[in-house]
């Protein structure tokens, strides 16, 4: 066997064995609501009590979901994030008033803090998340 077939059949066995299945990693919608539901089970005290003193009384609130999360950098070993949620009050049985309340939390100074919250009255029309799904 010539230098030149050696080499080549080295090559092609170095190139078989080290050879490595590689998945990439996919994230589905489910794996996103999944996260997002642990989010805003953790968030739940922290959006009542801003609630609560947002509208100077307790509010019920449904059709809650996540809009965005940013991790923040302040400092090269200081991480902390921006939470942005927005939900749906009613009173009683679901009934009138309804609000869209969007409320952005932070956990800058290690507990969860509401940094930002904004509301407006919803008109009959808006009214559009199911009960239950």
């Amino acid at each position: 066997m010539t230098y030149k077939r050696k080499f080549l059949l080295l090559i092609t066995f170095l190139t078989l064995f080290s050879y490595s299945s590689v998945q990439a990693e996919t994230v589905t919608k489910k794996d996103v609501q999944l996260r997002d539901d642990v989010i805003l089970d953790l968030l739940f005290p922290y959006i009542n009590n801003t609630l609560e003193e947002h509208f100077n009384n307790s509010k019920q609130f449904y059709c809650d979901k996540i809009l965005q999360i940013k991790k923040k950098d302040e400092q090269k070993n200081y991480t902390y994030y921006n939470i942005t949620v927005q939900m749906k009050t009613f009173e009683g049985a679901h009934d009138y008033p309804y609000d869209l309340v969007t409320i952005t939390f932070s956990n800058k100074y290690s507990e969860w803090k509401a940094i930002d919250i904004k509301s407006r009255p919803l008109k009959q029309n808006e009214i559009s998340c199911p009960l239950f799904w």
